[in-house]
């Protein structure tokens, strides 16, 4: 049976919601998935997902993800979260003194992100920051899509729900 094979019979699966699979199990389908169909259709499921109403909301995927990742996922993480949020966004979680404030040469607030501040950054300030500029800009749940795409092994720190419901979006769409 070829890899074609594998990943399609692993894709009808999900597009059959043929039962409730271990999270071990979605997240290593989830991998093998995205490393064998084109990114943006792997993209367009995470973002259907995380649109669903069968997933948390978008803060909640965003946080469980920052939790369970690495210190360099979470970095790149929150990176990806501050450029996209709009400065109206990010300005009362440094004015509250939860993200450090650094001036840019332009004379504008800047976050310096490295591995140092997200050892020390709960979850719940990720889930402001998320919650706050999905609601100022919706098209960040897509850019988080696509950025949880590129890299399966940031992907399969979303969870099972998300996963399996991001699978059965890419089956679909097959």
């Amino acid at each position: 049976m070829s890899r074609e094979n594998d990943v399609s019979a692993v894709l009808q699966q999900y597009a059959a919601e043929t039962g409730v699979h271990s999270v071990q199990k979605v997240e290593q389908d989830f991998v093998a998935v995205a490393q064998s169909v084109p990114a943006e259709h792997v993209t367009t499921g995470l973002a259907e997902a995380m649109h669903s109403e069968q997933t948390p909301p978008f803060e909640d995927m965003v946080g469980d993800s920052f939790e369970r990742g690495s210190s360099e996922l979470r970095a790149a993480m929150l990176k990806q979260l501050i450029d996209g949020a709009s400065p109206a966004a990010v300005k009362p979680l440094i004015d509250d003194g939860l993200l450090p404030r650094q001036t840019n040469g332009s004379g504008h607030a800047a976050v310096p992100v490295d591995t140092a501040l997200v050892e020390g950054l709960d979850a719940e300030v990720v889930r402001r920051l998320a919650r706050a500029a999905a609601m100022e800009d919706p098209s960040i749940i897509d850019r988080m899509s696509e950025f949880f795409a590129v890299d399966p092994a940031a992907g399969r720190t979303l969870g099972g729900v998300a996963l399996s419901v991001a699978l059965g979006k890419i089956a679909a769409a097959r």
